[in-house]
Order: C-alpha cells, then sequence, then structure tokens
C-alpha cells in the first residue's frame, strides 16, 4: 500500500485560527508591560523607529528614502517582512502591539505626514502605542499645532503616548537652575494646554528620564495639576495617577523612574486615577485650598 508523504508542515499551513494565536505571542500587548520591561523599553530607545519599516516588504535599497533602522526592541516586527501572506494578515495586529520610538522631528503635523506616507488611514488607526522623545522646547508643539489631535493626524487612535522630555542645552551652565525651572514650568503649561482638548488619545504618559531634578519634577506636576484645576474645577475630565503614590513610595522611588498618567474618556471607567480634585488635596497634604490662594502652596 503506497504511503502518502504529506507537506511539510510550517507557519503558513496552519489554520488561520492557530496563526492569529501565535501572532499574539510574537506581538506582546505593550500595554501589558512591567515596570521593568518598559523602562528597558525606553532605555534601548536611543535610535527611534521609523513606523514605515513594519510595512516595507521590499529591500530598503529599493526605496528613495533614507534606509530607516528597525529598533532592537522591535524585532518582531521582522516576521512581517518574511512573505506577503503574513504581512497582510498581521500587519494590523503588530501596528496595535508594538510601541514606536519617535524622534523630536515628528513633533509637527507637517513632518508627521510626510514620514507616514506610506501607510494608509486604517493601518495609522492601528497603531496604539506611540513615544515621543524630544525637548521641551519642541513639545510645544503639542498645543501650537496639533490641534487637540496626536500629532495633528484624525487617523491616529492611541491607547498610550507617552512623552520623554530631554534638558535644555543650558543645563551646564550657571544658570541651568534657573533654566530647569523655566522649563518645567513652559512644559506644565504646554502640557495643560494640551490637555483641555486632547481627543483620540486614552492615556498620557510623561516620564522624566533625567531631564529634571526631582524637586523641580514635583514643581513641575503640581503645576499641571493646579493648572487643570484652576481651568476646569474638582472635575475637569481627566484622572491623574503619579508613579508610587498607591505604594507609598511617592517621589522618593527616585529621577530616573518618575512618571504620571492622564487619563481620558473611556479610561476613567476602569478604576485607576483621581480627579483633579483628590489630586489637589492630596498635594495640598489632605486640605483643599482656596482657589483665589491656591497657587501658594505649589
Amino acid at each position: 500500500m503506497p504511503i502518502t508523504i504529506g507537506l511539510p508542515a510550517s507557519l503558513l499551513t496552519l489554520p488561520c485560527e492557530l496563526r492569529n494565536q501565535i501572532y499574539f505571542y510574537i506581538f506582546p500587548n505593550a500595554y501589558e508591560l512591567d515596570d521593568d520591561d518598559d523602562a528597558q523599553l525606553q532605555e534601548a530607545s536611543h535610535t527611534p523607529s521609523t513606523l514605515t519599516l513594519a510595512l516595507r516588504l521590499h529591500p530598503p535599497s529599493k526605496y528613495t528614502d533614507p534606509a530607516p533602522t528597525l529598533n532592537p526592541t522591535n524585532h518582531h516586527l521582522n516576521l512581517l517582512l518574511t512573505t506577503r501572506q503574513i504581512h497582510a494578515e498581521a500587519h494590523l495586529l503588530a501596528l496595535s502591539h508594538t510601541p514606536f520610538h519617535l524622534p523630536s522631528t515628528y513633533t509637527t503635523p507637517s513632518h508627521f505626514i510626510h514620514q507616514t506616507r506610506h501607510l494608509s488611514p486604517t493601518q495609522l488607526s492601528a497603531v496604539r502605542y506611540l513615544t515621543l522623545t524630544a525637548k521641551i522646547s519642541v513639545l510645544r508643539a503639542l498645543n501650537e499645532t496639533w490641534n487637540n489631535l496626536p500629532f495633528g493626524h484624525p487617523s491616529l487612535r492611541l491607547e498610550r503616548l507617552t512623552l520623554v522630555p530631554r534638558r535644555p542645552d543650558c543645563t551646564t551652565s550657571c544658570y541651568a537652575e534657573v533654566a530647569e525651572l523655566s522649563q518645567a514650568h513652559t512644559f506644565a503649561y504646554v502640557l495643560a494646554e494640551t490637555l483641555k482638548g486632547l481627543r483620540n488619545v486614552r492615556v498620557v504618559e510623561v516620564r522624566n528620564e533625567g531631564c529634571f531634578g526631582q524637586g523641580v519634577w514635583r514643581v513641575l506636576y503640581r503645576s499641571l495639576v493646579l493648572r487643570l484645576w484652576r481651568w476646569g474645577g474638582v472635575r475637569c475630565g481627566v484622572l491623574f495617577e503619579e508613579r508610587g503614590s498607591e505604594e507609598g513610595k511617592g517621589w522618593e522611588d527616585g529621577v530616573g523612574g518618575a512618571r504620571f498618567r492622564v487619563f481620558f474618556g473611556a479610561a476613567r471607567g476602569v478604576g485607576v486615577g483621581r480627579e483633579v480634585g483628590e489630586e489637589i488635596i492630596r498635594l495640598a497634604g489632605g486640605e483643599m485650598p482656596a482657589l483665589s490662594t491656591a497657587g501658594a502652596g505649589f
């Protein structure tokens, strides 16, 4: 009796349901990264990756633009460069699970649109996690040119936008302390004006990776909360969560790990964060300051 030899097993010979399960393991959910993994992700982002690399099946030499380099933390995206079938059925899932790190040039909407022109609106709407690293002078574009949309682009629907401010050039001069405090107040103003009308973002996270000293970082956060309280009262449509506050660590867990998150819309119903009025009371030591003198303790 003849023996029938089947085709060798491979990823593409599996049923599509099993392939989808494998893709879910290959592209882990960036929003569920723990603090250690997330910190390593940020430390490895000195050379930001572009959004378009994940979607290119041809060798970079076939493109007129400079060939982008893949972020080491995004090496799993290489799977999309193997076959057209895998790319077609997995690239949207990959985009929605991969945190992309962007350089400061992406801050302005015109440059963001130019650099992502290879992506369709559907592909851009699949992107969920973006980290922007830039000096505060560049981050002013958040409220000056974004028009209440992330990067000014209507197709983006972000789960998390992470902002990593960088130190100004004059931090080594004799005016370093003055410059740092001035930059903190500028950044607090930019954030407050941006958060008042920002749409299509679930969570904004701000990380302090050596940009500000501990005291100035604390001033920045308090200034932001106070500005939003003055604008919207005890409820202004967002919730606040300070790193380490639930564990009783406060600001003592170090400058490199300090961060806070601001939750919008649907994220308000997941049991995290505090209303601006509650956060003002916590920062003021348990007593709500009068509106006319609220800035005295900050």
